[in-house]
Order: structure tokens, then C-alpha cells, then sequence
């Protein structure tokens, strides 16, 4: 399955934690914030805590649909939801003392489990965001997958009656498929705004048919959930790229590209292309990427149809400009 969509998705490291944490749109973005008491039984989700009346929301900003596992320091043992040990594993989190998991995959039941919060702020239209995340499969689950995707929202979207998410996320499905259950791996991609998304939920938006899955086996199974897909999830930022660039004024001011319009080459100001540690790419009115290269002095998009293109520009793998193109 492929999807067609406004998204442009690679999986890199490309932003500092120090500048995506100065600017970060997602509350409590490495779980470290929660609400006393939680409930340690293991496979229990832990989002909220059903063994005191009233129940208790446990995990600060964060909310999800059936039962993701808020794993924490706070938990110990193998049949817990703690934190560096758990039901599913064993991982020491990315960031902090907590960290959670999410069922995307379980053979036989299209169940899917997802995590959403309501973002600080909503989305404006035109501009450029990126989200950030790190995932590491769970290694007493049996599937790896390549689905692990991210939908922004004007309203909440719900699972309805087939129990998974109908919807096309801006950050869809990865390259590979991700099976390392020792290092966390960071995801990232990059959209632009329809304008007025304020929610984010983060899970699999397909039916078992279309879900890509890889059998990996293990040697520790959980024999009451059979043959299944768990990942880990922390440190969440979503940052508003356009600012980032604006904040590089002099990056900005030596960055030029004539003609502008163009029918075919873009010039490039001789100050930047000159040098090895720039990057760019462009992308097309939907977000996606058509062209990924070392910056040099002519750019050739006399191929690309008639419209509008973002040129974004990258210093050290970190964007610090943005620029419309207009294709004649």
C-alpha cells in the first residue's frame, strides 16, 4: 500500500534536542509529567488509572484510544509497566524516566492502539512544521512494521465500530521496516499546513490488510497476545520550521535564488553554494519531496509542472531557510 498524500517523510536525525525543546508545540513530549496514583499491572495501558474511584488520568497532556502502556520509573518488574523493565521488554527511555508503548499490529484483531493530545497552539496554513520522535520495537512482540504513522486534526478522530482509525496522516508510513529493539531510532517528517489542526495522534491508520508487517519471531513470547507489533515511543517535539528559518537572519539575507519566477534554472547567490555543509530541498504544494541535493549554483527545475514549490535550505542537516519558487 502506498499512499499519495501532502507529506514528506525520511527518517534522520537533523535537529539538536536543545533547539526542537525551545520551540516544541507538544506538551509533555517525553512523559515525564503525570498525575499520581498509576497503575502498575503490566498490559493494563496505564493511561488512566481504573483501580481508584475516581478514575485517575495519569499521564499529563496525553490521552489514547484502548489501552497504550504508560511505562515508568515509578513500576518495577517483569509483569509491569515499568520502566527500564516492562511486559513487553526491557528499554531504558530516551529521554527521562518514562516512556510509552503502542499496540500497532495484532494478527487476527483489528484493534489498534493510539496515543493523541490537543496541541498547545493550531496550526496556521502555509507553513511548514516538523515532528520529531524516537521508536524502538518492543522485543517480546513478533512483527515489525514500517506503520507507524502521525495524523493532524481539526477535530478529534475517533476508531469508531472497525476498532483502528480511518484517516490519511501527514506523516505516513516508513521506508524500512523498523526492528531494532536495542537502539531508539528517530523519526521525522515534514508537512505543510492545511491551517487549524489542533490535534495530533500518533498509530496506525490501516486495516491488518494493509498494514505492512515482517515476522521476526521471539524468544520470549507473550502467549496471551499471539503474534503481535509493540513499539516504544519518547520524545516527541513539533516545531514550527518557518520560525527557524526567520530566526537565521544572516543566513537569510545572503541567501538569494533569481530569477523568480523561472520557466527552467534558479540561480543561487555564490556566498552559500560555495559551501559543503549546505543542503536543500524542494517540495511540491502537497509537502511532498521532489528533489534532495548539495546546494550548487544552478538549480534546473525546468522539468517540474507550472505552480508553486518550497525551497528549503540546510546548513549541517538543520533547515534555516524557507523560500517559495514559482515555476512558469
Amino acid at each position: 500500500m502506498c499512499k499519495l498524500n501532502r507529506i514528506l517523510i525520511t527518517i534522520f536525525i537533523s535537529l539538536t534536542v536543545e533547539d526542537c525543546k525551545s520551540q516544541n508545540l507538544i506538551a509533555n513530549g517525553s512523559f515525564e509529567n503525570y498525575t499520581a496514583p498509576v497503575n502498575c499491572s503490566g498490559g493494563s495501558g496505564g493511561f488512566d488509572n481504573y483501580s481508584v474511584f475516581p478514575v485517575n488520568h495519569v499521564v499529563d497532556n496525553w490521552y489514547g484510544y484502548y489501552t497504550p502502556d504508560f511505562l515508568t520509573s515509578n513500576c518495577s518488574g517483569i509483569y509491569s509497566n515499568g520502566s527500564p523493565t516492562n511486559l513487553f521488554g526491557y528499554s531504558y527511555p530516551k529521554d527521562g524516566n518514562n516512556y510509552v508503548g503502542i499496540g500497532l499490529y495484532q494478527k487476527g484483531n483489528e484493534v489498534k492502539e493510539y496515543i493523541y493530545q490537543t496541541l498547545s497552539t493550531s496550526l496556521q496554513a502555509g507553513k511548514i512544521y516538523c515532528l520529531s520522535f524516537y521508536v524502538k520495537r518492543s522485543y517480546r512482540s513478533t512483527y515489525a512494521t514500517k506503520n507507524i504513522e502521525v495524523y493532524f486534526s481539526n477535530n478529534l478522530v475517533s476508531t469508531g465500530s472497525l476498532g483502528y482509525i480511518v484517516a490519511v496522516p501527514q506523516i505516513t508510513k516508513q521506508n524500512v521496516f523498523i526492528s531494532d529493539t536495542s537502539n531508539w531510532m528517530q523519526l521525522q517528517g515534514c508537512f505543510t499546513a492545511n491551517g487549524g489542526e489542533q490535534y495530533m495522534t500518533i498509530g496506525n491508520f490501516n486495516s491488518n490488510a494493509n498494514t505492512d508487517t515482517l515476522f521476526i519471531g521471539t524468544n520470549n513470547p507473550i502467549l496471551s497476545y499471539g503474534d503481535f507489533s509493540h513499539y516504544y515511543i519518547d520524545d516527541i517535539t513539533l516545531i514550527d520550521q518557518t520560525t527557524v528559518g526567520l530566526q537565521n537572519t544572516e543566513i537569510t539575507d545572503s541567501f538569494e535564488i533569481y530569477p523568480n519566477p523561472t520557466i527552467g534554472l534558479i540561480h543561487v547567490s555564490k556566498e552559500l553554494y560555495s559551501h559543503e555543509d549546505y543542503t536543500f530541498k524542494i517540495l511540491d504544494l502537497f509537502g511532498r519531496e521532489i528533489v534532495s541535493e548539495d546546494l550548487k549554483q544552478e538549480i534546473d527545475i525546468s522539468s517540474f509542472d507550472k505552480g508553486v514549490y518550497t525551497l528549503l535550505l540546510y546548513k549541517n542537516k538543520h533547515l534555516v531557510v524557507t523560500k517559495k519558487v514559482m515555476k512558469d
